[in-house]
């Protein structure tokens, strides 16, 4: 059996043990509220007892929201333009110069994660580039000679 002191400072009791534990349930009574066991002399705090002590509030941090990963479109339009500029025969030279301007304005504006995407997109573009810039010198170089055995009909 226990004593308490209300917050108006009555003593209250006898009450038993089951009864403090509904009061504290119902806010009646907190851990600071003063207690007396019976026969003992001294008062103190309801939290100070084995029975009622309060367990320490543990707080989790709140779990980080993962934000949805945004790609660089530019650095993804770069891409591919420099694969088409690769593979592409008729038209690829405008789309390896393509790639290589928005992988080149995606290098510059990209954040760390987009930058292996924009690299590669350059890449390509390059690739892309010197296959058809090659194409043409070799063509150029080829087609004087053509002329000139068509002119004469031996060709």
């Amino acid at each position: 059996m226990y004593k308490i002191i209300g917050s108006d400072g009555n003593v209250y009791g006898p009450v038993t043990a089951e009864m403090l534990r509904q009061w504290l349930a119902e806010g009646r009574v907190n851990a600071l509220t003063l207690v007396q066991l019976e026969g003992a002399t001294d008062w103190r705090p309801l939290s100070s007892l084995a029975q009622f002590a309060v367990p320490p509030a543990v707080s989790m941090p709140p779990a980080p929201v993962a934000a949805p990963r945004q790609t660089n479109n530019v650095a993804v339009l770069g891409l591919v333009s420099g694969l088409l500029g690769c593979i592409c025969c008729c038209c690829g030279l405008p789309f390896a110069l393509l790639g290589l301007v928005l992988s080149l304005i995606a290098l510059m504006d990209a954040k760390a994660e987009d930058k292996g995407i924009a690299i590669a997109g350059l890449i390509l573009s390059i690739l892309g580039l010197s296959i058809h810039l090659l194409g043409a010198i070799l063509n150029f170089g080829a087609m004087p000679w053509a002329f000139k055995y068509h002119r004469f009909g031996r060709f």
